[in-house]
């Protein structure tokens, strides 16, 4: 008997919202060119992205199969419809607290730092939430791994970030972040959810490029 609650659709949502959240955030302060946090706007960043933003949003659609009312949720609280300004507090949080409180903003090299730092670790926890999503509720490993690539290369691009491996280092970062906690033996995850995780990881692996060591064998 399975000892878990059923997850929601929008508990599932929010998931995957709130890192992507973080990643146009910290795009918009990377598109200001780090000069100051006064200048950034981040409902301004969404207009002028607006049509790449839409293409990702689609990607994530499907890798949840996520109803209307779920996505809506994204644009309703993602704080551009109200000129929600970018703070400091924010940029703490959606980076890990590489800088201590309160960081010297006013330094393009510690606001670069941060956005730098917050960048992998949002990429990755996207990442991982759109494999839990599609592992729940997805449409099947090769049509949502597919999905997940392209949606990661996407948020990626956002952040300026264009390399062709952009989307393999973030797979390596989540691989070595998430996996482990999730698939040690003794981990309280819903049974066949590590399965699931196992055939993600495979797939991934192989859409987003050789692995190290197959790149290694070919020098």
């Amino acid at each position: 008997m399975d000892q878990y609650a059923p997850v929601s659709e929008t508990s599932i949502g929010y998931d995957v919202f709130s890192p992507l959240w973080g990643v146009l955030e910290l795009a918009a302060v990377a598109s200001s060119r780090m000069e100051s946090l006064r200048h950034v706007s981040l409902a301004q960043f969404v207009a002028d992205n607006r049509e790449e933003l839409d293409d990702l949003l689609g990607a994530v659609r499907r890798v949840g199969r996520f109803s209307d009312e779920t996505m809506v949720i994204f644009e309703e609280q993602g704080g551009w419809n109200v000129e929600r300004q970018v703070t400091v507090e924010y940029l703490m949080m959606y980076s890990g607290c590489i800088e201590s409180y309160p960081p010297d903003i006013g330094d393009p090299t510690v606001l670069r730092h941060m956005v730098q730092a917050g960048s992998d670790l949002q990429l990755a926890t996207f990442m991982h939430a759109l494999v839990s999503a599609a592992a729940v509720r997805g449409p099947g490993v090769e049509s949502a791994s597919a999905l997940i690539a392209s949606a990661v290369r996407k948020a990626s691009s956002l952040l300026g970030i264009r390399d062709e491996r952009a989307s393999a280092d973030v797979f390596r970062m989540w691989r070595v972040k998430f996996l482990p906690d999730i698939l040690r033996p003794d981990a309280p995850v819903r049974e066949g959810f590590k399965s699931a995780v196992r055939q993600y990881e495979r797939a991934l692996e192989g859409l987003v490029g050789p692995s190290r060591g197959s790149e290694s064998a070919a020098r």
